[in-house]
């Protein structure tokens, strides 16, 4: 019994470790799409606390989607990055109709860069998930 939890423990430990180095780049990517894209003077700690933050909401809403992607042994490259894609353009476009922001309409029209970012943050999982597991 001691074995098995000591497994599960591992297993659970290199999924926690692979999402968050998905949620950290694709948190890193956005708050350096919003600095580049925008020409007022924001705060980096905070685009990127609200990135993470966002990006943590995607994941969770990712992990079962996965689970049965992988259960149906589509979980390849291209699926993970199909998913980031689908999942953080479906949640922007989401939060855009919900939110009260001033300059929140904006990603309507160019929530194409952010998808990509999610794209990119789900490859990292994907790869990062990829190499714990053979470790």
């Amino acid at each position: 019994m001691q074995l098995e939890a000591r497994r599960l423990a591992g297993i659970t430990w290199r999924v926690l470790l692979a999402l968050a180095a998905g949620v950290a780049s694709g948190s890193l990517l956005v708050t350096g799409y919003i600095l580049v894209s925008q020409d007022d003077a924001l705060v980096f700690e905070g685009l990127m606390l609200v990135s993470a933050y966002y990006g943590l909401a995607i994941a969770a809403f990712c992990v079962p989607i996965w689970l049965m992607l992988a259960k149906l042994e589509w979980d390849r490259a291209w699926a993970a990055a199909a998913l980031g894609f689908l999942a953080t353009g479906t949640f922007l476009l989401l939060t855009d109709a919900a939110g009260g922001h001033v300059r929140l309409h904006l990603m309507r029209y160019t929530f194409v860069p952010y998808a990509l970012c999610g794209a990119v943050a789900a490859l990292v999982t994907w790869w990062v998930g990829r190499r714990l597991q053979r470790a």
